[in-house]
């Protein structure tokens, strides 16, 4: 039977898996998740034991998933970003979708990150509401 097409096969991928909440049933990993929805962590599904969430980032953070409604939360979101994500992690900024009308955009976010020297490497649509771009820190050349 051929595979469903890769689009189709990736709306179906679990909103945890999708984001990198869990990447395998016995990991443990910490996750910073900061001015999220209410109703966020139920729509993520039933997780393994080991996945931790924290209200801030820590040395020990592998992933920040941060929600951010408008520019000025943005940035703060970036300074926190620039000051606190470990060298190894990986970090989720969430926006309202544009049908929202935020004013502001994912160029908005993706231009400050890579400001900042994060690079973006994966887009998400969360729900009908939020979309999310994953960023990293830009490998040094030396």
């Amino acid at each position: 039977m051929p595979s469903p097409p890769r689009d189709t096969a990736y709306s179906n991928t679990p909103l945890a898996k999708k984001l990198g909440v869990t990447i395998t049933r016995d990991e443990s990993r910490e996750i910073a998740l900061i001015a999220a929805p209410h109703d966020f962590i139920p729509k993520l599904g039933e997780l393994p034991a080991g996945i931790h969430f924290r209200k801030s980032i820590a040395s020990s953070t592998v992933l920040a998933i941060i929600f951010i409604r408008t520019l000025a939360e943005l940035q703060g979101a970036l300074d926190l970003l620039e000051a606190k994500l470990p060298p190894k992690a990986s970090a989720w900024i969430v926006r309202p979708k544009t049908h929202h009308k935020p004013g502001f955009n994912e160029n908005h976010v993706r231009n400050g990150a890579l400001a900042r020297g994060l690079v973006d490497y994966k887009i998400c649509s969360v729900d009908a509401d939020w979309s999310g771009i994953k960023f990293a820190w830009r490998k040094s050349n030396s």
